[in-house]
């Protein structure tokens, strides 16, 4: 086992003719070292797709990126290819020293033609030479056809630095960009941090829509099933409120951008692990112990309600609906607050602008409602006036679950919420 110790504190390294000699000899003790193997130099195209194909063997996800023809084979069988693009930023780089060395020939030829212009004065003072002047009177002017084939050319030769820029400005993809499912615009191995980043982003976001669905698809299914043989239900102004909250904060959470420093730690592969099934559980039963109280105190506060009930009437705002569509709808906002993740791997919620304006405005609303501050807005909504003890009673319980919810996933995630590297 003195390979595992050697990997921890040197860069092992194996060349092609290596890799030939321990495939053929030792192919046993090649598949144990492979994953504490950090260069392959001077390896074959085959030997590249041997390599790929062995560590997912092994069980790791491998991502592969090349710039030839030599590379396809293990850009296919990679789980994540990237092809290089390394004639891009070569021009751009060769452009700017070309510009500067422009200029300094400029300026070098006119100091230059400055002082060789001073010496042939001199030498024409001293009548060693004839004077300029005297030459250019004695010189025949240019003709027509002369000056016209000077500006022929001068035109000629822009065409040609026009034609050279725009070939320049045209990417060309070789085989390696038809392998690869991506494509970089630069010769450096840069790019796979963005792939990482990128990855890294889109996970978070799906495992954390995910969670919030579930707690969302609970709250409802009690609300809208088990409540609905009590006799309640939803007017059509609440429930399109409550499907335009749910997909605006949907579509600003998959708008969220990854950050731009990679980090160390690594998020959690899916949705079936201890972390997220415990979270969902317990915070639906803080939000279910809720619904239950604020139920029983609304029932305990309203006038006698009919023993045969009739499901097919049509909507009548009273104090058990409201209170249930009230809770109902701050549920759905503390859901979204506390189950969105933002740093390490995304941007946070105060950086993620629009869901928090939205989260902001309809958290406010429904406290306004709540309080009863806005009595125009809460007929608007079907919403029945809350006695003045109740009406306390709801705000602390909303203030309760917020609280409770919180601390509850903020725990789990310090205990079980990270990903550590897998251990060989």
């Amino acid at each position: 086992m003195g390979y595992r110790k050697l990997g921890t504190t040197h860069d092992l390294c194996l060349t092609g003719e290596g890799l030939t000699y321990l495939s053929a000899q030792h192919s046993q003790f090649l598949r144990h070292i492979l994953p504490y193997i950090r260069v392959f130099a001077r390896v074959a195209p085959k030997q590249k797709e041997t390599v790929i194909t062995a560590m997912k063997h092994l069980g790791f996800i491998t991502l592969m990126c090349g710039d030839g023809t030599n590379d396809v084979g293990a850009l296919k069988h990679a789980e994540c290819g990237v092809a290089l693009l390394s004639h891009v930023h070569e021009r751009v780089r060769k452009e700017k020293p070309k510009e500067e060395t422009q200029a300094a020939s400029v300026d070098s030829q006119s100091a230059e033609s400055n002082s060789t212009n001073d010496k042939l004065l001199q030498m024409a003072a001293k009548g060693k030479v004839g004077n300029r002047q005297q030459l250019h009177k004695n010189r025949s002017p240019q003709t027509r056809a002369e000056k016209t084939a000077e500006m022929q050319k001068k035109m000629n030769d822009m065409m040609k630095e026009l034609e050279e820029q725009e070939q320049a400005q045209i990417v060309k993809l070789g085989d390696a960009s038809i392998a690869a499912p991506f494509t970089a615009r630069m010769s450096s191995v840069q790019c796979i941090c963005h792939v990482i980043k990128q990855g890294r982003c889109t996970l978070v976001t799906t495992l954390q829509m995910f969670k919030i669905l579930a707690l969302n698809a609970l709250i409802l299914a009690y609300s809208q099933s088990v409540l609905y043989l009590d006799g309640i239900k939803f007017s059509d102004s609440q429930a399109t409120m409550q499907g335009l909250l749910l997909a605006g904060c949907f579509l600003f959470i998959s708008r969220s951008k990854p950050l731009k420093k990679l980090s160390r730690s690594r998020p959690l592969p899916d949705i079936f692990n201890f972390y997220t099934i415990s979270t969902v559980l317990l915070q639906f039963a803080v939000h279910f112990g809720c619904l239950i109280f604020l139920v029983r105190e609304a029932k305990a506060r309203s006038p006698g309600r009919p023993e045969s009930i009739n499901l097919e009437a049509d909507f009548a705002p009273d104090l058990l609906n409201s209170t249930v569509y009230i809770i109902s709808m701050f549920l759905q906002v503390s859901t979204f607050a506390i189950n969105y993740k933002g740093h390490p791997f995304m941007e946070s919620l105060t950086e993620n602008r629009p869901l928090l304006y939205s989260l902001l405005f309809s958290g406010s609303g429904i406290v306004v409602l709540a309080a009863g501050l806005l009595p125009d807005l809460s007929k608007q909504f079907e919403i029945e006036e809350f006695p003045p003890d109740f009406r306390w009673i709801l705000l602390q319980v909303l203030a309760a679950d917020l609280v409770l919810s919180f601390i509850i996933d903020r725990s789990l995630q310090f205990v079980f919420g990270h990903k550590s590297l897998r251990q060989e």
